[in-house]
């Protein structure tokens, strides 16, 4: 008796993975560049001004964070 087993799947493609994971990596990269802007801007920023503005200094990573990434869950 003799078995077949068919190791492909219909509509799976090797190319199609790998562009899922490059469009992955490079929405990760984008996150990443929007976080540490955000950072790089709201520190160069005076604390009186941020005073103005309702940013206390010690929320800065958390300002930056919600900018690249959403709010919290």
């Amino acid at each position: 008796m003799t078995y077949t087993i068919e190791l492909r799947q219909p509509g799976f493609r090797i190319r199609d993975r790998f562009e899922a994971g490059r469009k992955a990596a490079a929405g990760r990269m984008r996150q990443h560049s929007v976080y540490f802007r955000t950072l790089r801007i709201l520190r160069a920023i005076s604390d009186r001004n941020l005073t103005d503005v309702g940013i206390s200094r010690m929320r800065i990573k958390e300002i930056a964070h919600e900018a690249a990434y959403g709010q919290k869950h």
